[in-house]
């Protein structure tokens, strides 16, 4: 495959391409094996969320990823920020217990 040298830039992140996150970059949580959270991304949820309800959270997302479900399947291994929005159902879940 023969990629411009615009093309590549855009794979790469440079001039309008969407950069790449290092996956490498992940906070280790204790007692939680599957959900990946930047430093950044865990204390901005710290700060919205406060110490309880993020730790409800992250067991109740920890323990979906665990199920082996096929949908929970697809997000074991990326990112797993987009899960905790305000209305989301994680959130919800957390709140409700």
């Amino acid at each position: 495959m023969n990629h411009s040298k615009a093309t590549i830039n855009r794979i790469n992140g440079q001039k309008g391409g969407r950069p790449k996150q290092d996956s490498n970059i992940r906070i280790e949580l204790p007692n939680i094996d599957l959900v990946i959270l930047t430093p950044i991304q865990y204390s901005s949820l710290l700060e919205k969320y406060g110490y309880e309800l993020l730790e409800k959270a992250l067991h109740i997302l920890d323990n979906w990823l665990k199920s082996g479900s096929k949908y929970a399947v697809k997000y074991v291994g990326k990112n797993n920020y987009a899960h905790f929005r305000a209305d989301g159902w994680v959130v919800n879940e957390a709140k409700r217990s």
